[in-house]
């Protein structure tokens, strides 16, 4: 019994937190695929003409979570670019006909358990012809789901629309496999808490969800959090929830459009785990693995030594809106201080760059990209829309070198060029032209990434592909991390006028307020640009 007691200390006492989570690509999480590696494709256009269309451009990372006291299963995406946790709920509108999970059908069956068949006909108003009458129960209630999709209004019985489905607008809305990735039945879980706030977040695909925000326990890869805050969507065109674990500051409650004067933060999941006392502090460190990888980790509350190569260096994050009124940074972005080629420079000024683990391809300025493609021989073709280049024999040790406050990330040229047809022949160089840097996939997976969300740094390091482990817990500062060389607090602009080079501490008068809602008061309708910025 001693050596079950030591197994249970340790899972309690080990001071961090490992996450699996699976990596796939595609346009969008329905289509992504394991293994997917982005390419240009050849599609037949409107007129007849043939244009050229990179698939693959969206990187995925998705995990396992159960819900609830009956531990509902859901499956959402980790996303360090956005803070808040949300769900789809199992009443979604835009759920399809016949695709609500089995815990919503209970919870129908429980909810009209008393009452026989025709009650609830003549209740619903449903008693047209006859036509429920001949089914037995589970025939019911099945042909019942769909017709309370569009009876319910917030609960009560809406009896202009009972019967009228064909013509109601939830049809053409609902044409999401709902039971696909699973969701969550907030009536069915007795230790659900609902505090009755708006939630609302719109993305820069166009997705959206909006719903009621309240806690709830949560189990994460086997580990469970009590009383975690997330939002129940019943009203989302997403099929798939998200998980945020960035900074406080970008939550819903606090920097939302529509926030008020109210608005405030609440403990999301690094902070709560901070809470619970499973981790030391608000830090996690990001590991994609190699491109053909299916699976990478993030460690909250750790460090793993072994998946890097020289030092970790740490850099600020810095405050891009501060003129906003934001005293403290609340996206994960670094200044970024030269981009080079085989040695040679090809970043005139310095630029903010955004870490984005929600996006495959990296984004630079368009001069930037440019210089890059006379460097490695691609031409701009018309005809593609991309830079081209004859596919080479072998990209050796050439590399495009990021360098952030003196500390550089080398990262293989492989990374950034793709096939563009069978043949083999033709490549794309896929450095893509943006007014806003945005380093996604094709950079990260070439760097070891450490997030200090309460000190405001971020520690990088060369990554080592490697299947060993040496993890270290964060109790304080970030293990072994040494401070960049040009590592500074001051506040400069660059070229565009952006705010660099700080750690967010800035102190300004606060101006236009927002908020969302957690698991405090206040209401919380999310149409935030800042969301635009992350989920791609």
């Amino acid at each position: 019994m001693l050596w079950l007691l030591a197994v249970v200390l340790h899972i309690v006492f080990i001071g961090y937190q490992f996450l699996p989570f699976k990596v796939s690509r595609g346009d969008t999480y329905e289509s992504s695929t394991r293994g997917a590696q982005a390419r240009l494709v050849k599609r037949e256009g409107p007129d007849g003409t043939v244009i050229m269309v990179l698939e693959n451009q969206s990187s995925f990372y998705s995990v396992d979570l159960q819900l609830g006291s009956n531990n509902q299963s859901v499956i959402v995406l980790v996303d360090t670019g956005s803070s808040d946790l949300w769900v789809m709920g199992s009443d979604n509108v835009y759920c399809s006909p016949g695709t609500t999970t089995s815990d919503r059908k209970k919870m129908l069956k429980k909810r009209y358990r008393q009452l026989s068949d025709s009650e609830i006909i003549h209740e619903l108003g449903l008693d047209h012809q006859g036509k429920y009458r001949q089914l037995n129960d589970s025939s019911f209630l099945e042909s019942l789901t769909h017709e309370l999709d569009t009876s319910f209004v917030d609960g009560s019985v809406n009896k202009a629309n009972a019967g009228t489905r064909s013509s109601s607008s939830r049809d053409s809305r609902a044409t999401i496999d709902c039971s696909e990735y699973g969701t969550f039945d907030s009536s069915s879980s007795t230790s659900f808490v609902s505090n009755n706030t708006e939630f609302f977040i719109l993305y820069g695909d166009s997705t959206f969800a909006y719903g009621t925000w309240g806690y709830d326990n949560v189990v994460i890869d086997g580990l469970e959090v009590s009383g975690l805050s997330f939002a129940v969507a019943n009203e989302t065109n997403s099929s798939i929830g998200v998980l945020g674990i960035g900074l406080e500051g970008l939550e819903t409650t606090y920097s939302g459009s529509l926030a008020g004067s109210n608005r405030y933060t609440y403990s999301n999941l690094p902070m709560k785990m901070v809470e619970d006392g499973l981790i030391h502090k608000r830090a996690y460190s990001l590991y994609l693995n190699d491109v053909d990888a299916e699976e990478g980790n993030i460690i909250f509350g750790g460090v793993d030594h072994a998946k890097y190569t020289g030092n970790l260096t740490s850099v600020p994050v810095i405050n891009t809106l501060e003129s906003s009124g934001y005293s403290e940074a609340i996206k994960l972005e670094i200044t970024l201080q030269d981009v080079s080629f085989d040695g040679t420079s090809v970043l005139d000024s310095v630029e903010y760059a955004l870490l984005d683990s929600g996006t495959t391809l990296t984004y630079l300025p368009s001069s930037v990209v440019s210089a890059l493609a006379d460097q490695i021989g691609a031409t701009y073709s018309s005809r593609y829309g991309y830079y081209i280049m004859d596919c080479p024999d072998d990209t050796g040790n050439q590399n495009i070198t990021f360098t952030f406050d003196g500390t550089q990330i080398a990262c293989p040229l492989s990374n950034f060029i793709l096939a563009a047809d069978t043949s083999g022949t033709t490549c794309v160089f896929s450095i893509m032209s943006s007014d806003t840097v945005i380093l996604g996939d094709s950079f990260l997976r070439s760097g070891y990434i450490v997030y200090d969300l309460d000190d405001l740094v971020i520690a990088l390091a060369q990554v080592k592909f490697t299947d060993e482990t040496d993890i270290e817990v964060i109790t304080s500062s970030i293990p072994n991390a040494v401070t960049a060389t040009g590592y500074s607090s001051t506040a400069a602009t660059n070229d565009n006028g952006a705010t660099v080079g700080v750690l967010g501490s800035v102190s300004t008068s606060t101006s236009e307020s927002n908020s969302d809602s957690g698991s405090s008061s206040s209401s919380s309708n999310r149409s935030s640009v800042f969301h635009s910025w992350f989920k791609t």
